[in-house]
């Protein structure tokens, strides 16, 4: 079977093609084609050169250059003369490369231009053939232009036996220490052959492929397997999201190989650029993602190409399959392809397997799974009663040992000859691979718990909120390093980043097993450290998140430029940046520093500072400029461009939301009140304490905690009927101010619209309810707590109470977490209760604390406040 497969047979195949093209290259929107002749021939050529040069079958030759037809040209060459190929990653720093050139022994390197003076300092003397430029010029006579090597085929070129060492390949580093291996051409023949015999991709297909060929996946099943099969490869100018669809529309590719990672973000990119677009738009998709989801899991219809033509149209109309390694992709977003009118292919493997092992292929697909074994057997040791345990394989695929390591070859294979993949999952009755993860990336913890990092990502990282997340165990318990999509959490108008994530893991914490809840993480700026195929790097994690818990944040980058040297002598950024440093003296503050991120300026610290400017400077710079910045250097110009006169004032739609309701729209106010206490009262068997305590002729502000969206419902049928017609509410504008609808019924309710990016806006609003003698319910935290507990509060009480001169009561509500947690649409029943505590005056409660300022003061007195109220509240129930 796989013994016909043959490196020879697919060059003879490549001449007997002819003008046909097999390689594609697209730069700058300019496709090349080179012909599958001229490829056959010109690697012949080469092998011979090499020949000629003296190289020896079997002797190492390095390939240390980008993805292209030279790069192609040049493995092939030196496979056809008997050479064994070594691939190095082309962002392999100066370092990796001495270190790989000296332990392969390379003599001769293929490399480009820009990485002569790393190839130089790694091995002084080896001969070096530049796959750029012309070679025009060049003064080392160890370098050369590789096209010099060309010479005429004067014999045949020698066979290649199946035992023949293929490639020298090593390991991707995820584990910190890369092994080395040689892989023969029966490994590679295995796999080549099982693949087209699949019938997967053939003649006239053109296969994308973005990932680098120094990976044994992207040569084995993106180079190897569609030259062998007739089809053509393309080359993008880089894997940018426009390079990769200008490939795909200009090369009319049909085929990507890509990893998880790559359709991940082409799927990002599809629902950003519909949410970019109308209410209409955004329906339309969600709607005919489900119909044609549907459709295509229930009767086999493939409706996603009529349904999204022009998705299609934009990223290529020939592309019809993906296919994807590397990584496990998981079913939500393999379906979501699906919908969109693609057939996708999923595989598993290791770099010691030759890459793929198993495969889903037409007629024999679970989603979900990684396919049956291609051309060996798979089995599942001790696994438990899940049916889950350590993947082990035996196959002609798998390699025969580790390079000179023994101790590592002996512990790879059972004493029955099985591979030891590290990897765990399982099977099912028709032997499809399920993979869960891996056993190497286990966390025990000290209660004798196993957790699996990779489970507990996916279901923490299904938050919006959250970009990317990896779980690592810290001092016998979990954390995560998490980066935050910022977009996100923007776009849904929270103020704070930290804010934002912790209430997202906390949520997602709800739904699993204690022991696998998260009791700390740390923010990252930058993507988490990956390898090329998208697994993380393990063991660099434990360090980073050390950096990133202790405060560290990327350093300043070197000298300021004369450019930033004259913004930072200008007026204001001048003063600005005195503010800068006076505020965050502790922070690594820099011009390249995000304002959030690395200073801590949420929506109402940028208020504060907004003040401090004002008062330095007489220049108000707006929440939008603040919020906006995405370094203190976009800061500083803001600010130079904002204008100086503008005051801030409420406008008259601003105002208007404080009037009272009138008509029609204050008897729906009243039925709703009367509704909504029969309601509670039913339901909740709601018990009030401390309404003497409510102030009966002043101004004031009640602070409860905020555990469920029934506790507005809940105070409201608290409070006195005789202050009902006083009390005004803020309302998040996202939630409650879509539609003209529910704006009446705020009207009716009086409630006013709170926007986290105009907190300065917000805070007047609420001042001007209290100067004009209302009440006012506040939530603090203003986020719903995800576990029940009392939330740090929000600064913003503290600066509201400070200028508004009204006291606080502090209330506490017990019970309503229970009868309406985060996530749950309707309430069940429960017992509530609520407990008004004594008003405090703001001067009263910031001499209760200690802080910077009185607004913090009065914001930890507060706090405190509260959670004595939730005290007496939990004891007079357990009472």
């Amino acid at each position: 079977m796989h013994d016909a497969w043959t490196l020879h047979a697919v060059v003879r195949e490549l001449a007997a093609r002819g003008g046909e093209p097999a390689l594609f290259s697209v730069n700058a929107g300019k496709v090349q084609a080179h012909a599958a002749a001229d490829v056959a021939d010109r690697a012949q050529r080469l092998a011979a050169g090499l020949i000629e040069a003296g190289l020896l079958p079997g002797e190492p030759a390095a390939l240390f250059a980008p993805n292209g037809p030279e790069w192609v040209i040049a493995r092939l060459g030196i496979a056809l003369a008997g050479g064994l190929g070594v691939a190095i990653d082309d962002i392999s720093t100066d370092l990796e490369v001495e270190v790989l050139l000296r332990d392969s022994g390379c003599r001769r390197v293929f490399t480009v231009s820009a990485h002569l003076p790393a190839v130089a300092r790694a091995v002084a003397g080896a001969a070096v053939h530049l796959l750029d430029g012309a070679g025009a010029g060049i003064a080392d006579r160890s370098v050369s232009h590789w096209s010099t090597l060309l010479v005429p085929q004067a014999k045949p070129l020698p066979p290649l036996s199946p035992d023949a060492p293929a490639a020298l390949v090593y390991t991707s580093g995820t584990t910190g220490t890369p092994k080395s291996f040689v892989l023969a051409w029966r490994h590679v023949a295995a796999n080549v052959a099982a693949l087209t015999g699949t019938g997967l991709v053939g003649r006239g297909d053109r296969v994308l492929l973005p990932l680098p060929m120094h990976h044994v996946y992207p040569l084995v099943v993106g180079l190897f397997t569609p030259l062998s099969a007739g089809a053509a490869v393309v080359f993008p100018e880089s894997v940018t999201a426009a390079h990769m669809g200008e490939a795909l529309r200009e090369a009319r590719a049909t085929v990507i190989v890509g990893v998880p990672r790559l359709y991940l973000a082409m799927l990002a990119g599809i629902a950003a650029r519909a949410a970019a677009s109308s209410t209409l738009a955004r329906l339309y998709v969600r709607a005919m993602l489900a119909v044609s989801g549907l459709a295509r899991a229930r009767l086999g219809l493939k409706l996603g190409r009529l349904l999204f033509r022009p998705l299609h149209a934009r990223l290529g109309r020939s592309l019809r399959m993906m296919v994807s390694g590397g990584a496990h992709l998981e079913p939500g977003p393999l379906r979501r392809l699906e919908a969109l009118g693609w057939d996708v292919y999923c595989g598993y493997g290791l770099a010691e397997t030759a890459s793929v092992f198993t495969g889903n292929r037409p007629g024999q697909k679970r989603i979900g799974s990684e396919g049956r074994a291609f051309a060996g057997e798979v089995r599942i040791a001790e696994a438990n009663a899940a049916g889950i345990g350590e993947i082990q394989l035996k196959g002609p695929s798998v390699f025969a040992g580790y390079r000179n390591n023994p101790a590592e070859t002996a512990a790879a294979f059972t004493a029955d000859g099985w591979f030891h993949t590290g990897d765990l999952g399982r099977l099912d009755r028709e032997g499809f691979v399920y993979v869960t993860g891996r056993a190497k990336e286990m966390i025990v913890l000290g209660g004798g718990k196993n957790i699996y990092p990779e489970e507990l990502e996916r279901a923490y990282g299904q938050s919006p909120f959250i970009g990317e997340m990896a779980v690592l165990e810290r001092a016998g318990a979990l954390v995560a390093l998490v980066v935050p999509n910022l977009d996100a959490i923007r776009g849904a108008g929270i103020g704070k980043v930290e804010d934002a994530v912790r209430v997202a893991l906390a949520e997602r914490a709800l739904a699993l097993p204690s022991f696998q809840r998260l009791t700390g993480f740390a923010i990252a700026r930058e993507p988490l450290p990956r390898t090329r195929l998208g697994k993380f790097r393990r063991f660099m994690l434990p360090e980073l998140y050390a950096a990133l818990s202790a405060g560290a944040r990327p350093a300043a980058a070197g000298a300021p430029s004369a450019e930033d040297k004259a913004l930072l002598e200008s007026s204001p950024a001048r003063e600005i940046w005195a503010v800068l440093g006076e505020r965050y003296r502790d922070k690594p503050l820099h011009l390249d520093a995000h304002p959030q991120l690395d200073l801590g300026i949420d929506s109402l610290e940028a208020m504060a500072l907004s003040l401090a400017v004002e008062a330095r400077t007489g220049l108000r710079l707006a929440d939008e400029d603040i919020g906006a910045a995405q370094t203190v250097r976009d800061l500083l110009r803001r600010a130079a461009s904002a204008d100086s006169a503008a005051a801030p004032a409420l406008s008259a739609e601003d105002l208007a939301w404080l009037d009272p309701p009138r008509g029609g729209l204050r008897l729906l106010g009243a039925a709703i009140h009367v509704v909504n206490r029969i309601a509670v009262l039913a339901m909740f068997r709601l018990a009030v304490r401390g309404r003497g305590h409510l102030p009966a002729d002043q101004a004031f502000i009640v602070t409860p905690n905020h555990s469920s969206d029934a506790d507005v419902a809940v105070i409201a049928a608290a409070l006195p009927w005789r202050l009902l017609r006083r009390v005004h509410w803020g309302g998040d504008i996202h939630r409650l101010f879509r539609s003209r609808v529910r704006r009446a019924v705020c009207r009716a309710m009086r409630v006013f619209p709170v926007d986290d990016r105009k907190p300065a806006v917000t805070l007047a609003l609420a001042a001007e309810v209290l100067r004009r003698g209302g009440i006012l319910v506040w939530f603090p935290e203003e986020w719903r707590s995800p576990d029940g507990t009392l939330q740090p509060l929000r600064p913003g009480i503290g600066w509201l109470l400070e200028r508004a001169g009204a006291p606080a009561v502090p209330t506490a509500i017990f019970g309503t977490y229970a009868a309406m947690p985060r996530g749950r649409r309707w309430p069940r029943p429960a017992k509530v209760r609520v407990a008004f505590g004594i008003a405090r005056p703001a001067a009263a409660l910031a001499a209760e604390s200690t802080g910077a300022n009185p607004a913090e003061r009065i914001t930890a007195s507060l706090r405190a406040a509260i959670a004595e109220g939730l005290g007496e509240g939990t004891a007079a129930a357990a009472g």
